[in-house]
């Protein structure tokens, strides 16, 4: 065996292995940099993917978990700062309560007609979607309003 041929055998080990490894390290469950975002919602808020908190699966959607603190309840809408995983809070953003649409707040489904400021919340956002849900099972989407 020449050198040219012996490099190009350790290389395409070297290749195999780094594939491997790579498939090795990505979990099996979907992760926050899964997800599809909506364009639009992008756009106005770019750095809203760091505040996802985790992804799960529901009837082949994926879904965004986001933990919020309330910062403001007005007349048809409630507005809500996103924490990322370090707890440092984002922007802004005002949500758009659907008719009988929630929130999980300590483990429990609440209107967002009982919401106070500095309330601590979670929801969800279905992947495509400019909303959210209470939960991964839920249908009610309250609409994120967009500057």
């Amino acid at each position: 065996m020449n050198k040219s041929t012996a490099v190009a055998a350790i290389m395409t080990v070297v290749v195999g292995l780094g594939v491997a490894s790579a498939r090795a390290e990505h979990p099996a469950v979907p992760t926050c940099m899964d997800i599809t975002w909506s364009p639009e919602f992008i756009k106005s808020f770019p750095r809203a993917p760091a505040a996802c908190q985790e992804v799960v699966v529901r009837n082949d959607k994926k879904f965004a978990r986001f933990d919020a603190k309330v910062t403001a309840v007005g007349p048809g809408v409630v507005k809500v700062r996103f924490s990322n995983v370090a707890g440092d809070s984002g922007r802004e953003i005002s949500i758009k309560p659907g008719p009988n649409s929630r929130v999980l707040m300590d483990g429990k489904k609440v209107e967002y007609s009982k919401l106070r400021m500095g309330d601590r919340l979670t929801v969800w956002m279905p992947e495509r979607e400019i909303g959210v849900i209470s939960d991964p099972d839920d249908t009610a989407l309250s609409v994120i309003q967009l500057p």
